[in-house]
């Protein structure tokens, strides 16, 4: 159990959003969404005064080129999925 907590503090934006992501597949997610069900299910410990803008950003960063883990789906403000293959 204690092994799980500390994977809890220490998990990056990154790695809690992949977790939604994949809790719900080929389901596309705004960046309020993925973040609601990050605060809802405690997948990390956030604090500052905007964690909403560090998702946002994280999100944009990591969907961009070869290497982006993160595929912003066309035509939608905001709304990201797992890239595939």
């Amino acid at each position: 159990m204690r092994e799980r907590q500390k994977k809890k503090k220490g998990r990056t934006w990154a790695e809690a959003a992949k977790t939604v992501l994949e809790k719900y597949p080929n389901t596309p997610m705004s960046h309020k969404e993925i973040l609601q069900v990050i605060q809802r299910e405690r997948l990390k410990e956030i604090s500052g005064t905007s964690p909403l803008a560090c998702l946002n950003a994280m999100l944009h960063t990591n969907s961009r080129g070869e290497e982006g883990i993160f595929y912003k789906v066309p035509g939608r403000m905001g709304v990201y999925t797992l890239k595939v293959g």
